[in-house]
């Protein structure tokens, strides 16, 4: 009929959602502490049921058949790696063919009157950003995904939090909001970021309302305490609990270690991605972030060759989401280099696998001299020098022609004042990087505040490190 309504809060079983997707702390008492046969069990289960829906979707069973798969042959999890893995330059070509929202969704259009769907974007910085339509079972099971991390971390009901990301396409803050909203019963204050609500209104509220969590970036963590620092706003007046963000690779803890000195509070490290939802996040205990395993199955490969590398191998990240139907994502090659580890009982209580720090982008990758260099990479070093702000920039190059071509790259590293010696730093920078890096790159040191319009510091979406002038 033409006027049937598909009522959101209709259009789920909820009771059964929740059994399948538990919510904390429920999860801490069930699918959070699983045996590994009973896990492997229900991530099977939940990989066929999305294998078989994913061959009615063009863009799959397109891929599937061109790397000699028929319907059948993937019959257990162990066969997982006969499935092609693909990136995001995949899902922008499948948009390319089947503009606006692409082959790799179940329905277009025409389908968008039989369920409530929401659709959001990827941040955009690696290119015109990529939509992505969200059913109801996708978009709380990435709430609940949420507020499993926020719970681990300290959130309880009543609890006020501040979330600096704007809700707008690309969907961190509206995850945010829907975990603290619908699934733990605190209190969600939506400011979004600096460019939405000044940093300086952003402590009054805090100050005010007597916020007990925040929910952001590192390196906003660090522009607050910096915006603190000048007006004289001492930040462990608040009632901050936890700091639930995003550090990058904070691979000796540089960046957490000051941030919790200026804040007086944890900083809880997460990871995430706008299709798969968070997939891993830090606990009290801090040895490692637990990967909610009953929603994903994580795999590393080779960043050459793709092959499957064994637990506990760096490499790059490769997804498959068990719950999402619209859209599929199976065998997502996210690119994103770092290392899986074996599960193991938490003094927190849950028994899952972890995630290591986040250690940089394989798309991103700068081959100097026969190495692999990832410009997030920098982080380490440039954090941990107090005469720096903390903001840099790569800039990768060539230099020569022909067969005597190489890759360069020069780090520009911001100085937080110009009274500091820009030489000594710098040699100290190339020392340091050296270190991190195992190759030489050179250091340029530029003035507070001058790489924002590169790097995107302060602004939406995620700060760039990578200026590649190869391209």
């Amino acid at each position: 009929m033409e006027d049937d309504i598909p009522y959101y809060w209709k259009s789920v079983d909820w009771d059964r959602f929740i059994a399948d997707y538990p919510p904390p702390p429920i999860y801490g008492r069930t699918h959070g502490r699983l045996s590994s046969d009973a896990l492997y069990a229900l991530q099977e289960q939940r990989f066929l049921a999305r294998v078989t829906e994913a061959w009615d979707v063009p863009f799959y069973r397109r891929r599937w058949t061109e790397a000699g798969l028929q319907p059948g042959d993937i019959s257990k999890l162990e066969h997982i790696q006969r499935i092609p893995s693909f990136n995001s330059d995949d899902l922008r070509q499948a948009i390319a063919a089947a503009p606006p929202f692409g082959d790799h969704h179940p329905f277009g259009r025409e389908g968008f009157h039989r369920m409530p769907l929401k659709l959001q974007t990827s941040s955009g910085t690696t290119g015109m950003p990529r939509a992505t339509l969200f059913d109801p079972i996708a978009w709380e099971a990435q709430g609940v995904q949420m507020a499993r991390a926020f719970y681990a971390q300290g959130a309880r009901p009543g609890d006020i939090v501040q979330i600096t990301y704007t809700n707008s396409l690309a969907n961190a803050a509206w995850n945010a909001s829907t975990a603290l909203h619908h699934w733990l019963g605190c209190v969600p204050v939506t400011c979004g970021s600096g460019v939405v609500t000044s940093t300086e209104r952003q402590l009054e509220y805090a100050k005010a309302w007597g916020v007990n969590g925040w929910f952001t970036r590192g390196e906003y963590l660090g522009r607050i305490a910096e915006v603190a620092a000048a007006n004289k706003f001492d930040l462990r007046q608040l009632k901050t609990k936890y700091l639930h963000s995003y550090l990058g690779p904070d691979i000796e803890g540089h960046l957490r270690r000051s941030l919790e000195e200026a804040w007086g509070a944890p900083v809880y490290d997460n990871y995430g991605t706008h299709e798969i939802g968070l997939v891993a996040f830090d606990c009290t205990a801090k040895t490692g972030k637990h990967i909610s395993e009953d929603t994903i199955f994580v795999e590393t490969v080779d960043i050459d060759t793709g092959e499957s590398l064994p637990l506990g191998s760096r490499g790059s990240f490769v997804a498959t989401s068990l719950h999402r139907s619209v859209p599929p994502f199976i065998r997502y090659d996210l690119r994103d280099v770092l290392v899986i580890t074996e599960r193991e009982e938490c003094a927190c209580g849950l028994c899952t696998r972890k995630m290591s720090t986040f250690l940089g982008r394989a798309d991103e990758m700068v081959k100097l001299r026969g190495t692999n260099v990832f410009p997030l990479a920098c982080q380490n070093a440039i954090t941990k020098d107090a005469r720096t702000t903390g903001d840099f920039i790569c800039v990768a190059f060539y230099v020569g022609e022909g067969l005597g071509r190489r890759e360069e790259m020069t780090v520009r590293v911001e100085r937080r004042s110009p009274d500091i010696d820009g030489d000594s730093l710098a040699e100290d920078l190339r020392r340091a990087l050296h270190k991190d890096l195992g190759v030489r790159v050179d250091v340029e040191i530029v003035e507070a505040g001058s790489l924002a319009e590169h790097t995107r510091m302060g602004r939406e979406g995620k700060v760039r490190r990578l200026l590649d002038l190869r391209k």
